[in-house]
């Protein structure tokens, strides 16, 4: 007896640890890229250092979630044809885009100076950060 075919399986649970380590680790090594204004400086002050590094970390780890959010919608997409899930995915390319174009790297090649928003931008990372991870955990659900 033949066994019947098989349906497609989509991301688990396990791609929740492996997207967040991937944003994470990723995030750690463009961090040790000089931004903008201090390329040209012998020395760059010690405050800012830490705040580049955490804020390009947390970048990095919100965009790697974001494309996973949009990969898993927009499969979900192809397969059900329901248009909730393309909204969804246009939205979260929305977001991706947003913060692609706030990314630290991205603004420090620009010329910009990407730290001057203080202690609160902190905060505005963390959740988004952990806005999006619930996101994605719902998502694998």
């Amino acid at each position: 007896m033949a066994n019947p075919p098989t349906a497609q399986k989509g991301p688990t649970k396990l791609w929740l640890p492996v997207v967040l380590l991937v944003g994470i680790l990723l995030g750690v090594v463009l961090s040790f890229y000089p931004p903008g204004p201090f390329r040209f400086l012998p020395f760059v002050p010690p405050d800012y250092q830490q705040v580049y590094a955490l804020h390009a970390i947390l970048s990095t780890t919100s965009i790697s979630l974001l494309v996973a959010l949009a990969i898993i919608y927009l499969r979900t997409y192809v397969q059900t044809g329901a248009r909730f899930a393309l909204g969804i995915t246009v939205v979260l390319v929305a977001l991706l885009m947003q913060s692609l174009f706030q990314y630290p790297l991205i603004l420090a090649f620009a010329g910009r100076f990407v730290g001057g928003r203080g202690d609160f931008f902190f905060l505005a990372d963390i959740f988004t950060v952990i806005a999006y991870t619930i996101f994605l955990y719902l998502s694998l659900e």
